[in-house]
């Protein structure tokens, strides 16, 4: 089975986990859904069946960040601009019910991400993240919005995030030439990067898809929790989009 669209998607970002300001974005959404006997690509995953285990598989994971303009946020005045970051490594998940090729199931996994940083006039390596998580999906119809044809995809994930010192300094370090008065030098070691939790809500029907999310930082007990750069101790990203669907097979 094979569905192309194109959408577009609205979302609420911290300007970086940890800081006070945020930002609205307006982005374009491809939507592409790829699913045989031993595959399955969507927009949470290319996932592969690993050696012949039907519980275990191979992933490709994926994350980033946005780009900031220090001058546009208070705790970084003075200091360098954080360029796009852009995360990719492999994972290894464990079904406990269901598998890739279904709509509903619960696994954990392990992944490991390696992170570069783009002005795209150079490339900066920024280090690398990892950790464990947990997902559960399950869809669902309801009778009585468009007869039941449509389907509902509810998702919940559950990060906790480990960083090597570059990733954790690209962010937080303050080097003793941007040290102020009020934002001292900081260097962060490697460790406990905070957790993440996230909700979804996807609802096809026709041609269309739409989707929504809200996902909840806390960085109680981050390696990097004293950084003069982190403002707060939490907060939430929100998103909601839609999708034309103008291809399928």
């Amino acid at each position: 089975k094979l569905d192309v669209g194109i959408g577009a998607f609205v979302m609420q970002l911290p300007q970086y986990v940890g800081s006070v300001q945020s930002d609205a974005y307006l982005v374009p959404l491809p939507y592409v859904y790829y699913l045989d006997e031993n595959i399955k690509i969507d927009r949470n995953q290319f996932s592969g069946k690993l050696l012949q285990n039907n519980h275990l598989y191979l992933d490709l994971s994926a994350s980033g960040g946005v780009k900031v303009n220090s001058e546009d946020n208070n705790a970084r005045a003075d200091m360098p601009d954080l360029d796009w970051v852009f995360e990719l490594g492999p994972s290894i998940k464990y079904y406990f019910t269901g598998s890739p090729q279904q709509t509903s199931f619960f696994y954990a996994e392990f992944f490991t991400r390696k992170a570069t940083a783009t002005d795209f006039r150079s490339i900066t390596n920024a280090g690398w993240r990892y950790g464990p998580s947990a997902t559960y999906q399950k869809d669902f119809s309801l009778a009585y919005i468009d007869q039941g044809k449509g389907e509902f995809e509810f998702t919940t994930r559950l990060n906790v995030n480990f960083s090597d010192a570059r990733y954790l300094n690209y962010y937080y370090g303050v080097p003793n030439e941007y040290s102020q008065q009020n934002r001292e030098k900081y260097n962060s070691r490697g460790g406990y990067a905070g957790s993440d939790i996230s909700f979804g809500l996807t609802y096809k029907v026709n041609s269309w898809w739409f989707a929504s999310f809200a996902r909840y930082y806390n960085l109680t007990g981050a390696e990097y929790h004293d950084s003069p750069l982190v403002k707060r101790n939490s907060h939430w990203s929100l998103g909601i989009g839609a999708s034309w669907i103008f291809y399928s097979r």
